[in-house]
C-alpha cells in the first residue's frame, strides 16, 4: 500500500466532502470532534490483490474504507479462509483492535482504492469514554455485522440468477451509486461458491430477461424490475 499527502488545507475538510462519511466511524462524529482527530488521519492507497488485514492479528491503525472493493475471509474449522462477503466504503478494518481483540477476519483488495489511516492508540483513552464516540463506533460495527448477515443470507436463496440480483444490490449500496462496479467473475464465484463460467452466464442471462443492464465490461445497473427476480413464478429454479 502506497502512503498519500492529505490534500486537505484545513482541519476536517476531508471529512465533510467525503463521499464514504455517512457510514464512516469519523464521517459520523459531529465536526468539533473530527477537528480534534483529523492531525492523526492519513490516507493510504491500495491496489487489487492486496492484503488489508490478516485474520488473528492484531493490528495498530484502524482503517475505514474510503474508496474501493474489499472481500472479507473467515478460516473454517480446516484452516481454509474463504469469503464471506465484500464491502465497501465506509467499512472499517481494524476495529477489533479498539476492542484489545484479535482481528476477526481477513480483508483483501478486489479493487483499488483508499482507506484512512488511524494510529489506534490515538482512538484508545479517552476517545473510548466518550459517549458519541463510542455511539458512532457501535453504529459501525452494527452495520458490519448486519452486512456479513446480509451475504450470509444471499446464501440461502434459491437459484444463483436471485444470488447475484442479491449481490448487485448489497454492492449498489455500498457503492453509493446506481452503476455498479463489478468484481471479477472469479470473485463473485468465490463469495458465492459457484464457478466463473456459472457466474458470466448467469450475468448473461440476468441482462437478456431485462434484470440487469450491463454498462461496459466492469459495470451493471439493476433494472427498475429486478425484484421480480425473486417471485417465484419469475425463474425456474
Amino acid at each position: 500500500m502506497t502512503r498519500t499527502t492529505a490534500p486537505s488545507p484545513s482541519p476536517s475538510t476531508r471529512c465533510q466532502v467525503c463521499a464514504a462519511r455517512q457510514n464512516c466511524l469519523i464521517g459520523r462524529l459531529p465536526r468539533a470532534r473530527q477537528v480534534r482527530i483529523d492531525p492523526w488521519i492519513g490516507e493510504v492507497e491500495f491496489h487489487k490483490g492486496d492484503t488489508l488485514q490478516v485474520e488473528g492479528v492484531s493490528t495498530e491503525v484502524v482503517r475505514p474504507v474510503k474508496l474501493g472493493t474489499v472481500m472479507l475471509t473467515r478460516q473454517g474449522p480446516d484452516g481454509v479462509a474463504r469469503p464471506v462477503g465484500i464491502v465497501g466504503r465506509g467499512h472499517l478494518l481494524g476495529q477489533w483492535r479498539l476492542l484489545d481483540l484479535p482481528t476477526g477476519v481477513g480483508a483483501m483488495a478486489l479493487s483499488s482504492g483508499r482507506v484512512c489511516e488511524l494510529p489506534a492508540s490515538a482512538l484508545g483513552g479517552p476517545w473510548l469514554q466518550d459517549p458519541v464516540f463510542l455511539a458512532a463506533l457501535h453504529s459501525g460495527m452494527a452495520h458490519s455485522y448486519s452486512r456479513l448477515a446480509d451475504w450470509a443470507q444471499i446464501m440461502r436463496l434459491r437459484g444463483l440468477p436471485r444470488q447475484l440480483v442479491a449481490t448487485l444490490m448489497l454492492l449498489e449500496e455500498e457503492q453509493g451509486a446506481g452503476a455498479v462496479r463489478l468484481p471479477s467473475h472469479a470473485a463473485l464465484a468465490a463469495v458465492l461458491n459457484t464457478t466463473r463460467e456459472s457466474v458470466a452466464r448467469t450475468l448473461r442471462q440476468l441482462e437478456t430477461d431485462g434484470f440487469i443492464r450491463r454498462i461496459d465490461r466492469w459495470h451493471a445497473a439493476l433494472s427498475g424490475s429486478h425484484r421480480v427476480v425473486f417471485d417465484d413464478a419469475a425463474l425456474k429454479g
